[in-house]
């Protein structure tokens, strides 16, 4: 047998129902030079003996059993239990399934890369089936030797389980995950992320992360998950702090619209005692990081972190209300352009001043078909959110084909058709906008070839006193 390239820990603590295909798929890969270290976490149902089974049948697997300390006591022990002379490391949850090659793809970028850790996509499986992780849909093209301080957008990767670390790299810095606590991957993975000397990113998926209701990422009421979720952020931004001030920056604005969004929603569910930990929790997160860090919100988290921050429970909870009603990002707008404010209807002091990005352009193409002239038409609808489509503050100015190489323009009438569609898709009902319909009637003959080849790309301009838009 080839000595392992690769050691794998898997904690396992109650999971009967899942855990035949978590050890199957670790099995399988087709990197066959691994050790597993499975570390049975006090477990009370099946898990110790299905784990024991696969010892028994396969010398690749080894069980090691303690009574129940959690998840990051069970990852720690099973880093102990390792060969610390297997180059790579890597961790899998025993509910979820790696994909069948997975290991073999990253090492092999490890070999050739030279760099500390590999990161890839993820998938979530569901009871409905298996649909993208949001957390990683902008990974959409693999790079070698990266790091975070070139692509912030690796801040979002906190998860232990889609990596493959080198050895030396993780007994370096003498990662070990927090013990007794919730949310034990952020704390270890964002300094990871931070210390490498480069990391390779795969955008082909290597994990299916299995939500189950129920589980601790989904216990949004939980006081102990959200005082845990805040210290786990608090204690990454310290550690930035020391380092590199804007990469704090940027973190504590992903934690206001990622992590303690969750907690956020969770309000109008919880009770007493968790309203007041959210509340001191959060509250003292936003007053340490400074309104600046706000600025780079959607307009709606601003609005709710300021009331978090001036700890106005009831009105945070008549936003949240509003928001149930209308669907997040619905806000009416009051002033004149260029000072234009998003305000909650009924909510005192629920506001704050619009930017360009707040009032986004929305389009759907309904039908498009070419008629016996030869000419295409094309029917939809397009508005600029929040302004209500009709009214003397919004216009539907002018169709356009632009050439798709170079920059040649032709106008292209546009008719304004009704399209009630446009508000009940819109998904609320503060606004209307049945008036936001258009039709227009391209002729191919009108559009002269290109100096530099290809065809044309059809828009629309839309205008409100203040904001342009292209869609």
């Amino acid at each position: 047998m080839k000595p392992p390239l690769l050691s794998v820990v898997v904690p396992v603590h109650n999971v009967e129902a899942y855990l035949e295909d978590c050890l199957r798929s670790v099995a399988e890969q087709t990197l066959d030079a691994i050790e597993v270290v499975m570390v049975d976490d006090g477990s009370t149902d099946g898990s110790a003996r299905i784990a024991a089974e696969f010892a028994a049948r396969d010398s690749r697997f080894r069980l090691v059993r303690q009574q129940n300390a959690g998840l990051s006591a069970a990852r720690n022990t099973g880093v102990r239990h390792t060969t610390p002379t297997v180059p790579y490391l890597a961790f899998a949850d025993s509910d979820d399934v790696v994909v069948h090659d997975a290991y073999e793809r990253m090492t092999a970028s490890l070999e050739s890369s030279g760099s500390d850790l590999a990161t890839g996509n993820v998938w979530r499986l569901t009871g409905q089936g298996r649909q993208q992780a949001w957390q990683y849909r902008w990974l959409t093209s693999p790079r070698s030797r990266t790091h975070i301080t070139r692509d912030p957008r690796l801040l979002a990767d906190r998860v232990a389980w889609n990596k493959v670390f080198r050895r030396t790299f993780w007994d370096t810095h003498a990662f070990a995950f927090p013990e007794g606590r919730l949310y034990e991957d952020t704390p270890v993975m964002i300094p990871a992320h931070y210390l490498a000397g480069s990391v390779d990113v795969l955008a082909e998926h290597v994990y299916y992360w299995r939500v189950r209701e129920g589980s601790i990422t989904r216990r949004r009421t939980d006081v102990t998950g959200v005082r845990d979720r805040i210290a786990a952020c608090e204690g990454v931004s310290a550690f930035l702090g020391g380092r590199d001030a804007a990469q704090r920056r940027a973190y504590d604005a992903s934690c206001l619209r990622d992590d303690f969004g969750y907690f956020l929603d969770g309000l109008p569910m919880g009770g007493e005692a968790y309203r007041a930990a959210f509340l001191e929790g959060a509250g003292a997160f936003v007053d340490r990081a400074g309104p600046e860090v706000l600025e780079g919100l959607p307009v709606e988290l601003r609005i709710k972190w300021q009331l978090v921050r001036e700890r106005r429970l009831a009105e945070l909870l008549e936003v949240l209300a509003f928001e149930r009603a209308n669907g997040t990002g619905t806000f009416a707008v009051e002033g004149l352009p260029g000072r234009r404010r998003a305000v909650y209807p009924g909510v005192h002091g629920a506001s704050a001043p619009l930017t360009g990005k707040d009032v986004p352009a929305v389009a759907r193409l309904l039908e498009a078909r070419w008629g016996a002239d030869g000419k295409l038409r094309l029917r939809g609808y397009a508005y600029l959110r929040n302004l209500p489509a009709g009214s003397t503050r919004r216009r539907l100015t002018l169709g356009m084909a632009r050439a798709e190489r170079g920059r040649a323009v032709r106008p292209v009438p546009v008719r304004p058709v009704p399209a009630p569609e446009a508000t009940v898709n819109s998904g609320q009902e503060l606004h209307g906008y049945d008036h936001a319909g258009f039709e227009m009637v391209l002729d191919p003959d009108r559009l002269p070839a290109t100096a530099e080849g290809g065809g044309w790309l059809v828009g629309l301009v839309l205008a409100a006193p203040g904001t342009v838009r292209r869609v």
